[in-house]
């Protein structure tokens, strides 16, 4: 895929640039088309900061036209939606004990390293990030890099507030509602693109990269719809997950709405010894992309995150968690 030549080895940066690099991939997979098939892809929306990789600033630009394409879109293209499917009755009933909890760790803030360890908190290439409770994230290279910055109040990033709510919304609420919250959580209040001029002119323009003549896609299909939303949800639901992993609340929430997902496969797995559930889900086309999120069988607590596919290099991130106070870190005492 050409788009993915733009990835590139890297010096450590900002976490976004990972994420952003998905969003090239989603952007690709969404301008070549979808093929006759019945099961169509699920695109990746949103960049949160999960880990690292160097990107041009015109692949980034791609990237985010293309992804604010595809969430309105998903939200917004009428017709009769499929028939709901049944919950998935692992996910479901590790909500349900979940559910009955409230968030008691100490501090106010969860301290993450991500690295390539089961075990190890040793902080690596990822860096180390904050997430204070209400949703502001942090990040720097090392620890003295991440404390100048929250000192500065520099780079604080709010855009996990919106998945939070959105997974908060779903423990006692209406789940279908919280799904369509969820969906669009990374689309900033206020913001109304238009999905189908902005796919069009994509199309048009990949055309003539490619010495075609531009030929105007077909609607999507309620079913493709669906498909497309949930790759969405399933982006933003990791998101809050990993934004608050100490909150019970959060993750019965995630969990909830993740079962509501019929394409995302669950299994029984053991991670460093421990009971942990891998949660699956995959795209078809472009290089056969694939994710699975690991989470504790008995929590819920994320553990990692691994994606694949003939395009991309196979990676597995773990993420290791404490509880802090904001006001340490910013004093240097963590």
């Amino acid at each position: 895929m050409d788009l993915l030549n733009g990835l590139k080895a890297a010096e450590p940066v900002r976490p976004h640039a990972f994420e952003e690099a998905r969003a090239v991939l989603r952007a690709a997979m969404a301008v070549e088309g979808v093929p006759e098939t019945k099961t169509p892809p699920r695109r990746r929306s949103r960049w949160g900061m999960r880990r690292t990789v160097g990107l041009s600033a015109a692949a980034l630009a791609a990237a985010a036209a293309a992804a604010a394409v595809l969430v309105a879109t998903s939200a917004s293209t009428p017709g009769k939606p499929p028939a709901k499917a049944a919950a998935n009755p692992i996910l479901a009933k590790l909500a349900a004990d979940i559910s009955p909890l409230r968030a008691k760790a100490p501090g106010d803030a969860t301290l993450e390293i991500r690295n390539q360890s089961p075990t190890s908190d040793a902080l690596g290439g990822n860096g180390i990030g904050l997430f204070t409770d209400d949703g502001t994230y942090y990040w720097g290279n090392d620890k003295s890099a991440l404390r100048r910055a929250i000192v500065a109040k520099s780079g604080g990033d709010d855009v996990f507030k919106r998945d939070i709510a959105a997974a908060l919304s779903a423990v006692k609420g209406d789940v279908d509602t919280a799904r369509a919250r969820m969906a669009v959580a990374n689309i900033a209040p206020g913001t109304h693109p238009d999905p189908e001029r902005a796919r069009e002119e994509k199309l048009k323009a990949l055309a003539k990269a490619r010495g075609k003549k531009y030929v105007p896609p077909k609607p999507r299909t309620p079913e493709q719809q669906k498909e497309i939303t949930d790759n969405h949800i399933w982006a933003n639901a990791i998101d809050a997950l990993i934004a608050a992993p100490e909150n019970p609340q959060v993750r019965a929430g995630v969990l909830r709405i993740m079962a509501t997902m019929p394409k995302v496969k669950v299994t029984k797995t053991t991670t460093a010894g421990q009971p942990t559930l891998t949660l699956a889900d995959g795209w078809p086309v472009a290089g056969k992309f694939a994710e699975k999120l690991v989470i504790n069988a008995g929590t819920g607590r994320p553990v990692a995150l691994s994606s694949s596919g003939s395009d991309v290099r196979p990676s597995t991130t773990y993420y290791h968690t404490s509880r802090v106070t904001l006001a340490d870190v910013e004093a240097g005492k963590f």
